[in-house]
């Protein structure tokens, strides 16, 4: 794997000012599923199309995409980080939505909602 596409995808992931970082397709339903779950729920952030632009270049969008396969042990996209930790795809990330743990990673990295809509779930007692 090529350093630049290594480091492209690691520091991407680890940007303070850019901390919820999602890798996706144009064409991918589950891609657009995953934005529209981020929007609905206002969360803020950066998305890399891998068959746009720059990534065009095939050699490039398959280094990152081993990259993200590394860092995920998963293949498919799309691929969503926060605070650089990896929250999965969207089926990943609807779960931890409904389970709370996508409000406690975005709280971990003291990332604000613009929506009510996520909330932690209330504990039974």
């Amino acid at each position: 794997m090529n350093e630049t596409s290594k480091t492209f995808v690691d520091r991407t992931i680890a940007d303070p000012e850019h901390p919820v970082t999602l890798f996706s397709l144009s064409w991918c339903s589950y891609c657009r599923a995953a934005r529209q779950l981020l929007e609905q729920l206002g969360i803020p952030y950066q998305m890399f199309e891998l068959d746009r632009g720059e990534f065009l270049e095939p050699r490039l969008q398959n280094e990152v995409r081993a990259r993200l396969q590394q860092l995920t042990r998963s293949s498919t996209l799309p691929q969503l980080f926060i605070g650089g930790e990896s929250l999965g795809g969207y089926t990943e990330t609807a779960a931890a939505r409904g389970n709370g743990k996508l409000a406690d990673v975005l709280a971990r990295h003291a990332i604000q909602a613009k929506s009510a809509e996520l909330k932690r779930p209330e504990l039974n007692n």
